[in-house]
């Protein structure tokens, strides 16, 4: 099966060509594109994927857990509520069938590191992007200062296992922990959820070390404010802040970055601009984003993040002009081929815009 992609979107296709269980409900999907063509991963970014539910196509963020010299890429994906793209992945793709994909992106990447002692935190899924970032020590710098610390619900759930003791075969300098909240008799590691005297254990020297941090949003947080009671500097502290399931959908929901000063100065009044979207003709205030003005009047456009990481918002402008401030969820081709972020595209002129 292939799933036509929209004109002006770079034609990149993604086609399955393996998948294996890793935990229960959770999947690692093999993919290649198509011949001679190059994709450009830098490890701990994400692609976008195209899945068709309900008759509507619906552009969703994966976070690549490896890729390969041979132009292969993986994700790792679990299964989420039924009647959404992870669970249409789960149940209905299979080896052979073509998506749409657009570029990796996202800043939550290794260019960040100083070159130092490094942490690397997760819970649940959020250890796809940082497995890829050890792949990549492990073949640039193998000596790295590395400690690694991962959180599970159950022993069955850890994810990367055999993964992460080949790893420790080839990087000297790897510890790495494990803790599980709800252990089994069999399991002799560390249990219960991170907290700071656990992760005092851990990782003893936890303040001195960059930190790059994946997992729910409370967890996260959590840690956060473990490496501050430690004396860690928050410039040190790096997160993936998307999510691949999570819609906005209430009047007011999204918290858009903040307002370019030529818009905040612009003088325009409220209500100043016309909004074309979905059919329909919607007014869009000068201190409001694409993505906002939208929601609020009942046009729903997918969004992950709402900060300009993510790209899930990212719509054909078809006439106007917007200033845009995003934070890498779009490439300068993408740009140049007149799409916007809906969540970081504020009206300089009347808009209209495509969806999907």
């Amino acid at each position: 099966m292939t799933i036509d992609m929209p004109a002006g979107t770079a034609g990149l296709r993604l086609t399955c060509i393996d998948i294996r269980p890793e935990t229960p409900g959770v999947k690692t999907f093999r993919f290649r594109a198509g011949e001679g063509v190059a994709v450009s991963v830098v490890p701990g970014q994400a692609m976008m994927l195209a899945i068709e539910l309900a008759g509507e196509r619906h552009w969703r963020s994966f976070s690549i857990s490896g890729a390969g010299a041979d132009g292969t890429v993986e994700m790792t994906i679990k299964a989420q509520a039924p009647g959404g793209a992870t669970h249409w992945l789960h149940e209905r793709l299979a080896p052979g069938m073509t998506l749409p994909a657009r570029a990796a992106r996202g800043a939550f990447t290794l260019a960040a590191r100083s070159g130092g002692p490094v942490a690397f935190i997760s819970a649940g899924s959020g250890v796809t992007p940082l497995i890829a970032m050890l792949r990549e020590l492990a073949r640039t710098d193998p000596e790295a200062d590395v400690a690694w610390v991962h959180a599970a619900r159950r022993e069955d759930d850890i994810l990367f296992a055999p993964a992460l003791a080949d790893l420790q075969l080839r990087m000297p300098n790897l510890a790495a922990s494990i803790t599980v909240s709800h252990p089994g008799a069999g399991w002799f590691g560390y249990r219960g959820r991170v907290n700071r005297r656990l992760m005092s254990v851990m990782v003893p020297d936890f303040a001195v070390r960059e930190v790059f941090c994946c997992g729910p949003a409370a967890f996260m947080q959590e840690v956060r404010l473990i490496h501050a009671a430690e004396g860690g500097r928050k410039e040190r502290f790096y997160t993936e802040r998307f999510h691949t399931e999570r819609f906005h959908t209430e009047s007011g929901g999204v918290a858009a970055p903040a307002i370019p000063a030529e818009v905040s100065a612009s003088g325009n009044p409220a209500g100043d601009f016309h909004l074309r979207a979905a059919g329909r003709e919607l007014a869009i205030r000068a201190d409001e984003t694409v993505l906002q003005a939208s929601l609020r009047q009942g046009v729903i456009i997918p969004c992950g993040c709402g900060e300009g990481l993510c790209g899930t918002c990212m719509v054909k402008l078809d006439r106007g002009s917007v200033a845009l401030r995003h934070h890498g969820g779009i490439t300068p081709e993408e740009e140049a081929e007149g799409y916007i972020l809906a969540c970081s595209s504020w009206p300089v002129t009347d808009l209209a815009i495509t969806i999907g």
